[in-house]
């Protein structure tokens, strides 16, 4: 899972989708949008469970893979959002950088 650096700003756009695992990396397959985004999640999310593979977002909740959630943020065009290599980690994946 590819968490972001603590911080007081964020972008403030918003997909809803079901959350999934994309080659190894934790992100969001959006029937809106039609896409699937890899997340660098908010500062604060960590993993709870493991079977199903569940995370708590800080100030929002606790989600499962197959869960449906909408999550802030904006796409990245950044190549390390949030201090993070996330096309090295997940090549190929579209970004979106979370905000709580």
């Amino acid at each position: 899972m590819l968490m972001g650096e603590r911080s007081s700003e964020g972008m403030s756009a918003l997909l809803p989708g079901r959350l999934a695992v994309f080659n190894g990396c934790l992100g969001l397959e959006s029937q809106d949008v039609d896409a699937a985004h890899v997340v660098v999640w908010p500062h604060g999310t960590e993993v709870v469970d493991e079977d199903p593979l569940t995370i708590s977002i800080p100030d929002d909740g606790e989600y499962a893979v197959g869960d449906e959630l909408q999550l802030g943020g904006g796409e990245s065009p950044l190549a390390e959002p949030g201090g993070i290599d996330a096309k090295a980690e997940c090549p190929g994946a579209a970004i979106w950088l979370g905000s709580n």
